[in-house]
């Protein structure tokens, strides 16, 4: 994940924007050391990025772990040392605590789902927190997910709404044919929310079917009469930790979620020491 030069500086300027009181009235000039451990077993995410704020305040790094890794209770994180340790600490502390709940509730999304079907993908809408889509992304890819759609100029996804003002599902299925022409790189994804609608789209051949609120029980036989026309199947709507395993046992192809920005916060610990 890319982070420009001034969303560094932006995530730095939100937290200090001019001086930090505390330290001079404390009259604090000592090099520091500053060292990030999660207190809870997590998934590790956005180093890269601490890494590249801890370089922005000039510090030195000692050691960061690598994105992706499985840390038990009390893992190390992060170390740096320099002058600006106290700047780096909230920054710091804020982004470890929601990447790593996203990734880490991605993660045992993923083992759940994958002990009924090694095939299924843990796919996130765009329904992100405002501001903090780059964050959550790279949250989601540390987790073994990977983001739905991240925006809605790369992909297609039919919804009803769309439908709505093109004239009606009949016309969409009289020209879908046509349409397909149209877009010969990209797969249509549509969305459904019953098994008739998803019949019809089998019939026309649509790239894939995205099943919004539908049971597990209506999505494996959505998934048998797609496969006769090499049609992926999506399960969205709802789904989280609590139900993965039933739709994993559907035999869709992956699930469409929001539950992982949500997640609840990870606890992460920080010391800070003189040298």
């Amino acid at each position: 994940m890319y982070f420009t030069q001034e969303e560094i500086d932006k995530l730095i300027n939100e937290d200090m924007p001019y001086f930090d009181l505390t330290k001079e009235l404390l009259g604090i000039k000592n090099i520091g050391k500053i060292e990030f451990f999660t207190r809870k077993e997590g998934i590790v995410s956005c180093n890269d990025l601490i890494e590249k704020l801890a370089k922005r305040l000039e510090l030195e790094i000692v050691f960061k772990e690598k994105d992706g890794k499985f840390l038990n209770a009390g893992g190390k994180l992060f170390e740096a040392r320099g002058e600006n340790v106290l700047i780096l600490w909230k920054v710091a502390q804020n982004i470890y605590e929601y990447a790593i709940s996203v990734a880490t509730y991605v993660y045992k999304m993923k083992q759940i789902a994958k002990e009924y079907n090694p095939h299924l993908e843990i796919l996130t809408t765009r329904k992100v927190i405002p501001f903090t889509k780059k964050i959550a992304l790279k949250a989601v890819m540390d987790g073994g997910g990977w983001p739905h759609r991240v925006t809605t100029t790369e992909t297609i996804l039919v919804f009803e709404n769309y439908i709505n003002l093109y004239g009606g599902w009949e016309k969409f299925f009289e020209d879908f044919k046509n349409l397909k022409h149209k877009a010969v790189e990209k797969k249509w994804v549509v969305e459904c929310k019953d098994f008739e609608m998803a019949r019809k789209l089998v019939e026309i051949e649509v790239d894939v079917i995205q099943l919004d609120k539908v049971s597990p029980e209506i999505a494996k036989r959505v998934v048998e009469i797609a496969k006769s026309k090499n049609i992926k199947v999506l399960a969205a709507g709802g789904i989280k930790l609590e139900n993965i395993k039933e739709y994993a046992k559907s035999g869709v192809d992956g699930v469409v979620t929001t539950a992982p920005y949500f997640a609840k916060g990870a606890d992460v610990k920080v010391v800070i020491s003189s040298l």
